[in-house]
Order: structure tokens, then sequence, then C-alpha cells
């Protein structure tokens, strides 16, 4: 069974370990139910691309986890405060949109080591728009910008030793691609968000034709398969206003097939 937790009311702070504290206290919740097998993260901006039958038989053929993880070697997030509890070598970077078992999920909730390391030790970078709320940092560049909820899961099980227990990607897809946007709003630390223009069939389409993924660090492409046959990568997509995905749901483009989708689209031009 997946579980969909509810809402537990949280401060919580982008760029802060309280998103990750909240992560813990949601699957703690979702916990208590014997019957919850699969912990699904997704946020209000995420839209499935298919049917719920399609989606549960997807997650639940495989016995691992969805989780994007990857060695990351490039943007110095990590803190050498951190060692020798986490050493470098089980840093890791992600997505938090994550698909978790309950076996990793209760070890996620059980967690007292490395939770507490990026509770002291992993922070966002002081940005000037901040500066105002925030005391003025003595050296930024010697800020260490670390984002808690792209590394926590991953560098978790990475240090227990459970990679092996993963298939290393995420079921849910953002557009981080942004170098050719005009739009400043669409720019800087937060992947793209579809508006209603956006929101056509050809889009979902495209999105659901990914069928592998390139992880430079690790010089490793992923091809993504579903009972050991070539799949589309993702179920779930994002971020979409609520006038988009109320437009998507209009247009019966989620979970249509994606033939119907094209001509759909080719004949509304």
């Amino acid at each position: 069974m997946i579980a969909y937790s509810s809402s537990v009311a949280f401060q919580v702070d982008w760029g802060g370990a309280s998103m990750i504290e909240a992560e813990r206290i949601l699957l703690r919740h979702a916990l208590a139910d014997p019957f919850n097998d699969r912990f699904v993260f997704l946020s209000d901006s995420c839209i499935p691309l298919y049917n719920f039958s399609y989606t549960y038989n997807y997650i639940m053929s495989t016995s691992t986890s969805f989780v994007d993880s990857f060695a990351d070697t490039k943007e110095g997030r990590y803190n050498p405060k951190m060692a020798p509890v986490i050493p470098v070598h089980n840093w890791r970077k992600g997505s938090q949109w994550a698909v978790l078992t309950r076996k990793h999920a209760e070890i996620v909730v059980n967690d007292t080591t490395v939770f507490p390391m990026f509770q002291q030790h992993c922070k966002r970078k002081s940005l000037p728009e901040f500066w105002r709320e925030h005391s003025f940092p003595a050296d930024p560049s010697k800020e260490h910008n670390c984002i808690p909820d792209e590394h926590y899961v991953q560098t978790l099980l990475a240090q227990e030793g459970l990679e092996g227990e993963l298939t290393r990607r995420s079921l849910t897809y953002s557009s981080w691609d942004l170098s050719s946007s005009k739009d400043h709003e669409r720019r800087g630390w937060h992947p793209a968000t579809y508006k209603y223009a956006d929101a056509t069939p050809l889009l979902i389409q495209s999105i659901k034709e990914i069928d592998n993924i390139y992880y430079e660090t690790e010089h490793r492409r992923e091809w993504c398969s579903d009972k050991g046959k070539p799949s589309s990568c993702f179920l779930f997509a994002r971020k979409f206003t609520r006038p988009a995905a109320l437009r998507l749901l209009t247009m019966s483009v989620l979970g249509a097939n994606s033939n119907e989708a094209i001509r759909e689209s080719k004949h509304t031009k």
C-alpha cells in the first residue's frame, strides 16, 4: 500500500534542517499504519503522469526504494566538520522526492546519528535577500552552501551501506535546465514553474518519453525500466501552478495514451 501522509502542523524553512525534520514527522505518522508499505514524498505542485493503477504497479513491482542519489563532488556542500561521523565518501546529493520502502522509512525515522550532524553543519548559504532577517556572515565565501533536503536521505542510506537496495533515481521530474529562459522568475535556486500556457499535451508527452538519466559526477547513465522492460523514468512532474494542473485535467491529458495526447494537441492548434 502506498502511503499518502496527511499534513502535520510544523513550521519549516527552505534550506534548513526543519525540512528534513518535517519529513521524519510525516514518516513517523505514516509508519503507524502497519499496512503502509511505500512512502511517497510529493509537493502540492506535483502532478501525476499516469493513473493510479499504473503508478501503484510501477512502484510495487520492485523491492527497492527510488532515491535520486549521486556522489556530490562539485559544489562544496560537504562540511568537513561532519567528519568522522559522516565521511566525505558517503556524502550524496539528489532530489528530495523519494519513494521509500518501509524498511528505509524506519531507518530515516530512527536515525540518531546523521540527522544531528545535518542540524549542526548543513545549512543554506546566507543570501543577500535574507541578511535583514539574519546576522551578516563574517565571510560569505567560507560558508558551505548545504541544502539539507537534497542530501539527507541519500547520505543516510549510503552511510548505512544500503545503496544496493535502491533504484538510484527519482520518479518525479523537475526542469533544472533554465539557461535559455528569459523569465528571471524561472532562474535561480528553484526548478522551473510551469504556468497555464505551458500546460500542453506535448509537454506531458515529452516528459513521458524520457527513458534515461545521466549522472555526470559518477559517469553513470540510468536506463529506466519497469518489470525488466524499458519504460518512462517518471511517474510525477513538478512544478505546476494550480491553473496549469487544472488545464491538464480538463484536457484529460494525465494518464492518457501518448498518441491520443499528441493528436489532441495538434487538433487544438
